[in-house]
């Protein structure tokens, strides 16, 4: 078990988290279809069937509490559910800019710099969890430039900044 002080810090980020993901603001109830998001949101990269997992697990709790509401959940409920998945699941943090850039390069054998957006696509809708064609488009419409390369140092470098300014 983690310190206690580490425990706390989980459970106030991710009250901060789930706040903005309230049903209605000030309801204190989050949606189960926004579980995925919101522990995204936190830093950590889960796989399909890991979010699947939590879900059901939400689910159960949220079903002997019986609020009335099986798909809204109390943020008491994603509180202790959500913590312990966050201080028990180390393998989940995203991973670093280098490596990023290492896991492209072994896709870039001819050195370029760029792997082609087709490339790419055929490698995610066949190895390891298959992403959908909606997940690919959406990545592919952010990480390939008009002539349909991905330029893989400024995709991490945008991967890992998700959004925040240095």
């Amino acid at each position: 078990m983690p310190p206690a002080e580490v425990v706390e810090a989980a459970k106030k980020r991710l009250r901060e988290a789930a706040i903005l993901f309230e049903h209605k603001e000030g309801s204190r109830m989050v949606d189960i279809k926004d579980i995925g998001t919101l522990v995204r949101s936190l830093g950590v990269n889960p796989t399909g069937m890991q979010i699947n997992l939590l879900v059901d697990e939400l689910a159960t709790v949220n079903a002997e509490a019986d609020n009335g509401a099986p798909s809204l959940l109390s943020l008491k409920t994603v509180e202790t559910v959500l913590s312990k998945f966050l201080l028990t699941s180390g393998n989940v943090i995203r991973d670093d800019y280098h490596t990023l850039i290492r896991a492209f390069r072994a896709f870039d054998m001819e050195g370029n710099g760029f792997i082609e957006a087709e490339q790419m696509k055929l490698m995610l809708s066949s190895r390891g969890e298959p992403m959908t064609e909606e997940e690919m488009a959406k990545m592919l419409s952010y990480a390939a430039d008009e002539n349909g390369r991905i330029y893989y140092e400024d995709y991490a470098q945008r991967l890992c900044l998700d959004g925040r300014r240095i």
